[in-house]
């Protein structure tokens, strides 16, 4: 099945083969290289092979049946995010409250799903 990537030096792919399988890379390179992620997942949803996708990008089509979710791993790539903003942006009212939100939404990220739930 072809390999679907959104760089030729597969970052994403490369993070989950190392971290899942123990091997710095799949055996073979991506068959088609589109410009992003958005259309990765607009290639498998048509049939072009398979990738590694962000969850929050595929839950959709997952939970729709138009994608299937082929591994499972316990221990998946964590992806480590950056909350940033343009020095001096605070100031803006509805960045400061988007900040706020974000800050205190953040401190249960870590909480099984039950207790995010009573959160």
């Amino acid at each position: 099945m072809p390999l679907v990537s959104y760089a030729e030096d597969m970052p994403i792919v490369r993070r989950y083969w190392r971290t899942v399988f123990g091997r710095q890379h799949p055996p073979i390179g991506p068959a088609l290289t589109v410009p992003n992620l958005h259309d990765v997942v607009a290639a498998l949803t048509r049939g072009a092979g398979y990738s590694v996708v962000p969850r929050s990008l595929c839950s959709d089509l997952l939970a729709a049946g138009r994608l299937v979710q082929l591994d499972d791993p316990c221990d998946g790539p964590l992806n480590t995010l950056f909350l940033v903003q343009r020095p001096g942006s605070r100031s803006n009212p509805d960045v400061a409250r988007v900040h706020d939100a974000l800050r205190a939404d953040a401190l249960c990220w870590n909480s099984p799903p039950e207790e995010r739930q009573n959160a």
